[in-house]
């Protein structure tokens, strides 16, 4: 099975997700910051509610992404539409593109699959 993880506090949009995992067969957990996280071998997808992001979170992201033994997991980052520092800065941490939150719920079916 594979395993997906949500970091950040937002309980709902973590349910939303763990419920779109748990329907693609996915294993769903959630934590609150990225130096919580699983092994990185362990994980398939992380979702990261980019707006719940400190300043260290864009490092601890790669160190731990970058510590799988395995190719290394997605990183999937989320957040406001409207939050153009936030994207940026996803970009310059070197963690790509920031989805909106509406696009994400839309698609996570989809990105569930791939």
């Amino acid at each position: 099975m594979r395993r997906v993880v949500i970091v950040g506090r937002d309980l709902i949009a973590a349910t939303r997700i763990a419920d779109a995992a748990a329907a693609a067969g996915c294993d769903a957990a959630r934590v609150d910051t990225p130096d919580q996280l699983p092994d990185a071998s362990e994980i398939g997808l992380a979702f990261v509610d980019w707006d719940d992001r400190q300043a260290d979170w864009g490092a601890s992201l790669r160190r731990w992404r970058d510590a799988a033994d395995t190719p290394a997991p997605r990183l999937l980052l989320f957040g406001s539409h409207r939050d153009v520092a936030g994207h940026r800065a996803a970009r310059a941490n070197g963690l790509g593109p920031m989805l909106a939150r509406s696009k994400l719920f839309a698609s996570l079916p989809s990105l569930l699959r791939e």
